[in-house]
């Protein structure tokens, strides 16, 4: 077995470093069968009682419920059973399947049915040849069903919020906000993308900020890549919210109302996951996480490591 403090933290995602700083606080032991591979771990308690852990996935994350939550049309079917609201949601493994969408609302989105951290997705899809390229990408971006999901593009009112809930009660509320750059008044976006990545940026949960995908950046922005904003000036670059993708949070847990926090609970008991992510757009919810990431670069580090303490908390109770 390998002593998990043993390893560099430079081979740790954010979550996990902050994850080994609080089990050492606490006096645990942290060990992994092997150093390489996924943070799947083996964890005793002072009090002696052993847990495997996969991440943020507890040892009372059923594999069926990993499993449907892994599927997104599973996903939505089962969610549909409870009555939440959600985009309207067709399987597609050729880009006919997704044209009666298309041509119904006019602006669609295609995703993977398995992926995640916001690969594969392309939004805005507006036309038959943009719809071709983006069912090519999901599909060639699913892990294992091997086809595409198509959705209408909603109309945003506010921004795209993840709530993790853990022991089936509602922990946070996060707002995540696409990536950005700041104009100084000489480069264009494009040379902003560049210079970020280059002196700011990481890979994807190793820092608070990730690599902006270069290429998709420039087909989100067309022309608007030569534009030069002013000094201070902020420009979207990604109609993807995802952290993994360069974008940034803050926390919306105090916007969130009574109702709201009733049905993310709900979700996570009829998902039956203890610890889940849940993804809205709007009031619809587009996504569930099994797994998801539980630390968010908020600007305050308590804040920072909030979500990884609940979750050490409810390890403590089982």
């Amino acid at each position: 077995m390998i002593n998990y403090y043993d390893l560099p933290k430079e081979s740790l995602p954010m979550s996990m470093r902050i994850l080994r700083e609080i089990l050492k606080e606490r006096g645990w032991k942290a060990e992994k069968f092997c150093a390489e591979g996924l943070n799947n771990l083996v964890l005793t308690r002072p009090d002696a009682k052993q847990l495997r852990v996969a991440s943020s996935a507890p040892p009372t994350t059923n594999a069926f419920a990993m499993r449907l939550a892994d599927d997104k049309l599973a996903t939505y079917a089962v969610l549909r059973t409870i009555e939440i609201p959600q985009p309207e949601t067709v399987a597609v493994y050729q880009p006919e399947d997704a044209l009666p969408l298309l041509q119904k609302y006019g602006r669609i989105v295609i995703k993977p049915v398995d992926a995640s951290h916001g690969h594969g997705i392309t939004m805005n899809i507006t036309d038959e040849a943009q719809l071709k390229k983006a069912v090519e990408a999901a599909i060639t971006q699913s892990t294992e069903l091997g086809y595409a999901l198509a959705q209408p593009q909603l109309t945003m009112r506010g921004p795209e919020l993840r709530v993790i809930c853990i022991d089936y009660h509602f922990i946070v509320a996060i707002a995540r906000i696409p990536a950005t750059v700041t104009g100084d008044g000489e480069h264009t976006v494009e040379q902003l993308i560049d210079l970020e990545n280059r002196t700011l940026r990481a890979e994807a949960y190793t820092s608070n900020l990730a690599y902006i995908d270069r290429e998709s950046a420039l087909v989100y922005l067309g022309e608007k890549a030569a534009y030069v904003p002013a000094q201070g000036e902020k420009v979207q670059v990604s109609a993807i919210c995802n952290v993994g993708q360069g974008g940034t949070v803050e926390d919306h847990s105090d916007r969130i109302t009574p109702e709201q926090k009733a049905q993310a609970e709900l979700i996570a008991r009829t998902m039956e996951l203890p610890v889940i992510g849940i993804d809205y757009f709007g009031d619809q919810v587009i996504e569930v996480n099994a797994c998801p990431s539980l630390h968010y670069p908020f600007a305050e580090p308590e804040k920072a490591r909030r979500c990884i303490e609940e979750y050490v908390n409810y390890l403590e109770r089982l």
